[in-house]
């Protein structure tokens, strides 16, 4: 008999780009008066930005598709989820892993009063190496830009691709003129959904 095919092809529509970046400008006195490296400190907090910013273009894709008809339908529950619920998004993976979920400020607060979470191995875990943990065995990441309300698992191998324009850019110049030194970090990065049944999202309004 004839061995079953899995066809790779192209999207009808190609993964859309964003360019992410920012500028630090600071004269010669803030920098020669610092004690601390401050301008190697707020570099950091630039690429921590950027970092933020592709997270949350990821997470995007993941609601909304990208572009090829293959947004989420997030599961409606009736009130706060339940263990009972985060075992059926378990569930609903099949075949693929539930090894990450996805939650913002709001629904993390809700998760973690859920009794299972609450768990005395849990919270040893927690207490020693200070990663959240969920009876399911996922990483439990926090995501602030997540809308309120929706949980989202996946499978973290299977769900998401990046596709990147180059290395990160880093550029520095002076002003000598105003006695400014300037540096600039950007990006240019898109996130693309590999298989679209390897994430499920459910939203609650309670």
């Amino acid at each position: 008999a004839e061995i079953p095919q899995t066809v790779v092809s192209t999207q009808d529509n190609l993964v859309k780009l964003h360019k992410r970046g920012r500028m630090l400008v600071s004269s010669y006195e803030a920098l020669r008066f610092q004690k601390l490296d401050l301008f190697t400190v707020t570099l950091r907090q630039i690429g921590a930005y950027i970092a933020r910013a592709q997270l949350k273009d990821a997470v995007d894709v993941l609601l909304n598709g990208d572009g090829n008809d293959n947004a989420l339908t997030p599961t409606s529950l009736s009130a706060k989820p339940t263990y009972t619920d985060i075992v059926k998004l378990w569930g609903d993976l099949a075949p693929y892993e539930l090894n990450t979920m996805l939650a913002s400020t709001v629904t993390m607060q809700d998760l973690l009063n859920i009794d299972e979470f609450k768990d005395a191995t849990a919270g040893l875990n927690f207490q020693g190496t200070g990663k959240l943990v969920t009876p399911l065995g996922a990483n439990l990441l926090h995501i602030p830009s997540l809308k309120d309300k929706t949980i989202i698992g996946l499978d973290k191998n299977c769900a998401l691709e990046m596709v990147q324009a180059g290395d990160v850019i880093t550029d520095y110049d002076k002003l000598i003129d105003r006695q400014l030194e300037r540096a600039t970090i950007s990006t240019i990065a898109g996130f693309a959904k590999i298989f679209t049944g390897a994430a499920k999202a459910a939203s609650y309004t309670a």
